[in-house]
């Protein structure tokens, strides 16, 4: 159904590895202004005035998590025999696109405007910008179905657990992400890359 590229696309990642794209419209989707802006978007706001390092973006946690959740839907055999292709590319650009509407210093801003990151994620999803246009044009009603997931409506609530729950992808990368990016200690973070899993181990 969906267009896979001519050649699988890698991209080197510090806390993944690789990061691997096969489909247009997640490459589309990553080359569209919407996305790339989130470059300028520092994860964890303001903090790097105290944790100099922590220089890392919604860019790349963004590619995290479509990571995690591409491997989880690939990897994990439940996963891969229960859902149709369909549900495993809606919840991939789901977990993309998840922080496409955060603004300057992330958090901080939701703050300012009263108004959640979600809230303006699917508004630039489904109200008719360049990424509205790229889903629709890979898949009619793509948009409203990958809108569905990070707001907790869809059809098929184990979308919306992956992105979003106890044990999330999204937590999956920041936990390990924002450790690695401050320098503080991970030694109670385990990361089984083979199954996709992420195991917090309480210290003894």
């Amino acid at each position: 159904m969906f267009e896979r590229l001519n050649e699988v696309k890698v991209l080197r990642d510090p806390v993944h590895g690789y990061i691997h794209v096969e489909l247009k419209v997640v490459w589309d989707v990553l080359n569209s202004a919407w996305f790339q802006r989130l470059r300028r978007i520092r994860q964890l706001g303001g903090a790097v005035v105290v944790y100099h390092c922590a220089e890392h973006t919604r860019f790349e946690h963004s590619l995290g998590v479509y990571e995690i959740v591409r491997r989880m839907v690939t990897e994990v055999p439940d996963l891969n025999r229960e859902l149709n292709e369909k549900e495993k590319v809606t919840v991939m650009l789901a977990g993309m696109l998840h922080d496409i509407g955060h603004g300057p210093y992330s958090h901080a801003f939701e703050g300012i405007t009263n108004t959640s990151h979600e809230v303006y994620t699917c508004r630039i999803i489904e109200e008719n910008t360049e990424i509205t246009k790229i889903l629709e044009n890979a898949c009619p009603g793509l948009a409203k179905d990958v809108a569905d997931v990070i707001r907790h409506e869809s059809a098929n609530p184990i979308l919306s657990q992956l992105i979003s729950s106890q044990l999330d992808a999204d937590r999956f990368d920041y936990l390990i992400r924002d450790a690695y990016f401050t320098g503080t200690n991970t030694e109670n973070l385990i990361w089984s890359g083979s199954c996709a899993q992420c195991v917090w181990r309480m210290a003894e």
